[in-house]
């Protein structure tokens, strides 16, 4: 039989340690969250105790929910927090929990356990003081609930520091919830974006947001205007700050990878003061998966990846939707699969990158692609390290160093259809025709060299929604709000996107094609955020901007494939990526091919 560690929940119930404790889980309740994820009671015993005061953190939610926490099981608690609610009953909240025996393979309850009293090795359930109170019944659980969930986040003053300048005391992020508001974090920053603006009807407006991580987990945090303004500067990626008085709510797991049933938003009451001990606060969690595994990664999934960097292109600049220039960089990366993926960089982390030296790269919350096979893009919310003082980097450097730098390696970025660069994609529009292109069961990519002959103007521009990753076209509710269906979510602004239908030649044929917004957005020399307000405003400049685009010359890479409308099959054409043409590149190929049919 396995042994309890008797004791265990005096301690506990004391504040005064407790981990790798062996107990056994008596009971376990669910408890409505309302809007906010649900909630687990927990009542454990030592063999000679019992506690219903234990918590299940929310990320640990699914053991319960699987049933792998049952009435019986056997557990050690690996790490946990205590806090203390307003009448003063401690909850023990649980952030780390291993089964050692199923619930099945137990008999029953270990020992005769009585429900430990403060004070008290025995006692009844109904003793005056205020840590034993009688059972609940039915209609009073309800009122209790909301006390667990209100009052969570006091940690006694035995286990925890105190903040500086404040009574409030330090709790995990593990046990925030929109319900308590006196907490203090300590915690570091591991991401920071831009500052990013947007401009509607009812005014201008600007935000930043960042990712903070301490040792039970991390969380978003968003700042707005004014909060710009106080916090933005103060905020240096890597520090360690103690943040409180924040206001927290559901997390949209649709625009963040950060692992956390919430997030945070800076107010006026916010504080946010620097820590100056620190070492004891983890730097970025990470979860790693291979470079060879992205293949089998879903389109839109975000994922952490570290590898090295084989080789780096020049910084490019293009235009973004708000009128101002952003940097733009792509580089590859290689780990021990052997296998390459393109990542692309962006802003201030396309300026500085050196790649020199061939060093570790290591990127949280990368976006997979799947054009050109698989891509990466290190977004505003993703978190990029150079030679990370980590263990994977170490095993990647003296794996490289001793045989991975001989290797080529597999680039998981070529497109398919044979369109991966080198000749074989070259064709002129007439081979499109000729050799049926996009007839068979997926889609064929080409390259062509060819000059816009006419513009459709009409409907080119759409309103879309703002929220990031999301491009779908908003209705106007004609109360200065814009809803979008797909997100569910009604937005005081929208961002403008293009369509753009062109007709493209070369010296033997004709095609029409899609353009979508940076492959439009090149071929207009202007952005859609500009194209929007000039439409608006000046269609006379409007008009000439599409006039002035008229017969320009460009590389373009092109999806074709048939598809059917109302029984009528056609060639649907999508421009993938337009180019300037590289002269000098261009008459290489030409020599090429002339020696080639000299030869013939």
């Amino acid at each position: 039989m396995t042994k309890l560690s008797e004791g265990a929940i005096e301690s506990l119930s004391n504040g005064t340690g407790g981990n790798d404790a062996v107990l056994q889980l008596v009971n376990i309740r669910k408890i409505d969250g309302g809007n906010g994820p649900a909630r687990f009671r927990v009542m454990m015993s030592d063999g000679r105790h019992t506690l219903s005061s234990f918590m299940l953190s929310t990320q640990l939610n699914c053991l319960a929910e699987e049933n792998r926490l049952a009435p019986n099981c056997i557990c050690v608690l690996k790490r946990h927090v205590t806090n203390i609610l307003k009448d003063g009953r401690r909850v023990v909240i649980i952030l780390e929990i291993d089964v050692i025996k199923p619930a099945e393979e137990v008999a029953g309850k270990i020992g005769d356990p009585t429900a430990y009293t403060e004070g008290h090795t025995k006692g009844p359930q109904s003793a005056p003081n205020p840590e034993s109170r009688p059972p609940l019944h039915p209609q009073n659980r309800n009122e209790v609930n909301r006390g667990f969930s209100r009052d969570f986040g006091k940690k006694p003053p035995s286990a925890i520091p105190s903040t500086p300048g404040g009574s409030a005391k330090v709790v995990p992020i593990a046990s925030l919830n929109p319900y308590q508001s006196k907490w203090t974090i300590r915690a570091r920053v591991t991401n920071k974006s831009t500052i990013r603006t947007w401009s509607n009807s009812r005014g201008d407006g600007k935000l930043f947001s960042m990712e903070i991580v301490d040792e039970s987990g991390e969380i978003r945090v968003t700042g707005f205007n004014q909060e710009v303004d106080k916090f933005y500067s103060l905020i240096e990626v890597g520090k360690v700050y103690y943040i409180s008085k924040c206001s927290l709510k559901i997390a949209n797991k649709q625009y963040t990878s950060v692992k956390n049933d919430y997030e945070m938003t800076l107010n006026g009451e916010s504080s946010v003061i620097p820590c100056e001990d620190s070492s004891d606060v983890p730097m970025v969690q990470c979860d790693f998966i291979s470079i060879g595994d992205l293949e089998n990664r879903d389109k839109d999934a975000v994922v952490d990846v570290i590898g090295v960097c084989k080789s780096v292109e020049e910084v490019t600049r293009l235009t973004t939707k708000t009128n101002r220039e952003v940097s733009k960089r792509t580089l590859n990366l290689m780990d021990m699969s052997g296998k390459v993926v393109t990542v692309t960089l962006w802003g201030e982390e396309a300026e500085k990158f050196d790649g020199s030296g061939q060093p570790i790269v290591a990127i949280k919350g990368a976006k997979l692609s799947d054009f050109g096979g698989r891509s990466l893009s290190a977004s505003f919310s993703s978190t990029l390290m150079i030679n990370p003082d980590i263990p994977e980097a170490y095993k990647l450097r003296g794996w490289y160093d001793k045989e991975g730098h001989a290797m080529d390696g597999q680039s998981l970025t070529e497109l398919k259809g044979g369109s991966g660069g080198g000749n074989t994609n070259w064709k002129a529009l007439s081979d499109v025709k000729t050799e049926h292109l996009g007839h068979g069961d997926k889609a064929d990519y080409y390259t062509c060299i060819a000059t816009i002959v006419y513009l459709r103007k009409e409907n080119c521009l759409y309103q879309a929604c703002p929220s990031q990753d999301c491009n779908k076209k908003v209705v106007d509710q004609q109360n200065g709000m814009f809803r979008c269906e797909k997100c569910d979510k009604e937005f005081p602004n929208f961002k403008y996107r293009l369509i753009l239908s062109a007709n493209i030649a070369d010296h033997g044929d004709n095609q029409w094609v899609t353009c979508f917004q940076e492959s439009a957005e090149a071929i207009l020399g202007q952005n859609a955020a500009y194209l929007g307000q000039l439409k608006d405003s000046n269609e006379t400049a409007f008009d000439e901007i599409f006039q002035q685009a008229n017969f320009n010359t460009f590389v373009f890479r092109n999806r074709v494939k048939l598809e059917t409308y109302n029984d009528e099959s056609r060639i649907k054409a999508t421009v993938m990526d337009v180019k300037s043409v590289d002269h000098k590149d261009y008459s290489k190929r030409l020599i090429m091919n002339i020696r080639k049919l000299a030869a013939q």
